[in-house]
């Protein structure tokens, strides 16, 4: 198989991935258009959760699209590991122990 052959092939396969791309895309985009019009007839019927999470997609989507940056800053939360959590846990009930203590302290004597 010569040089020439090669590329030829590979011209030939290079055209039918980009038309394969561009037919994908094409589906793609009609499957947005459908969702979208879809979402925005169920968002006012979605519960708030739904509906926060929804919108928060759709401005995403839509930054993206245009090329824009949110105008905030992410934060990243660390959670406690189990060992925190336990001992957040421990300083709680010796709060509630004396929370009781100021109570019963507080109710009359029969």
């Amino acid at each position: 198989m010569s040089n020439h052959t090669v590329v030829g092939i590979r011209e030939c396969e290079a055209k039918t991935i980009a038309e394969r791309k561009k037919n994908l895309v094409s589906i793609l985009a009609d499957v947005e258009t459908v969702g979208a019009e879809r979402m925005s007839e169920k968002i006012g019927k979605a519960s708030l959760r739904d509906a926060a999470i929804g919108t928060g997609i759709a401005v995403d989507k839509m930054l993206a699209l245009t090329g824009q940056t949110p105008a905030f800053q992410m934060a990243n939360v660390v959670m406690p590991s189990e060992a925190e959590r336990e001992e957040r846990r421990a300083m709680h009930d010796k709060l509630d122990e004396i929370a009781r203590r100021l109570a019963d302290a507080q109710t009359p004597s029969e």
